[in-house]
């Protein structure tokens, strides 16, 4: 029996230090079925010249500009789905991989009834004992969207697959045929947010999202609050995200919405403060 073919995305934009370390990772993958493709945005370093040294068999989709997350991994949706792979994974460059990431992925496919989209384990790469995504909540009374077990240590989420909210973009598995029939990515966002819309497609259209702890990855995020709340990168997730509430949320949701945004947002301003303070870097 052949197993079903697994087409690894891997998006990059001027990082090929990263998407070299992530593809380094693949070339180690346990699973046999499975190729790794990347998806190049339209760089304008080296980065295309670099990975066709270091990786000749890899196959490089080259996109003419920078189509954003969304567009850029849509464009290696639509290759994989005519070259005819029945799995797609959606990786993140700046992440590596167990070996054996993939096939608790593919049992739950099995195991779970309408699945939609399946998530590993996420850890930090500078500190590989502390969860960054551990599971998905979104509430969408408060504008909550948030990782479970964030920061916290590897043991709370034990080894069962479970059912989520949502799962981030940094690393999530889809049947092809469902990911184009959801669209993919929605172009309207840039960069923050698609993967949390497409989560919310997918159960509005009454597919399960499932995390599988037993499959792990590693995530190249400082596991410091400064280093993941700065302003800049705070200021687009809060854009992404008020596009998020404008398609998925109740017209009667948005005044608690805006009262709980506002609060969170001077939660993360005070949290930045202290910490550029206390790292004494004039804020």
């Amino acid at each position: 029996m052949n197993e079903p073919g697994v087409c690894v995305l891997v998006l990059n934009w001027n990082g090929a230090d990263d998407t070299l370390d992530c593809l380094q990772s693949l070339q180690k993958l346990t699973y046999p079925a499975a190729d790794a493709v990347v998806i190049d945005n339209g760089s304008s370093d080296d980065s295309v010249s670099r990975i066709k040294s270091d990786f000749p068999d890899t196959h490089i989709i080259e996109l003419s500009s920078n189509l954003f997350f969304g567009g850029g991994n849509n464009a290696g949706l639509e290759w994989a789905q005519t070259k005819g792979y029945e799995y797609v994974i959606f990786l993140n460059n700046d992440t590596t991989v167990e070996p054996d990431f993939i096939e608790p992925l593919l049992a739950c496919f099995e195991s779970f009834e309408n699945v939609g989209i399946v998530a590993p384990l996420m850890c930090y790469a500078s500190d590989p004992q502390l969860i960054w995504y551990g599971g998905g909540r979104v509430n969408l009374w408060t504008g909550t969207v948030e990782h479970k077990h964030i920061r916290k240590s590897l043991d709370v989420v034990g080894t069962q697959a479970l059912t989520t909210d949502y799962i981030t973009g940094c690393c999530l598995m889809m049947k092809t045929d469902l990911a184009v029939e959801m669209a993919g990515f929605h172009p309207d966002f840039k960069m923050y947010g698609e993967d949390v819309d497409l989560s919310l497609r997918c159960r509005e259209a009454g597919y399960q999202l499932i995390f599988a702890p037993q499959g792990k990855i590693y995530h190249k995020v400082s596991a410091s609050v400064g280093g993941e709340f700065g302003l800049k990168k705070l200021s687009r997730k809060l854009g992404g995200l008020l596009k998020l509430y404008s398609r998925h949320a109740a017209w009667y949701q948005l005044p608690s919405i805006l009262f709980f945004q506002a609060m969170f947002s001077l939660k993360h301003l005070l949290t930045y403060a202290k910490h550029k303070y206390n790292s004494g870097t004039k804020v």
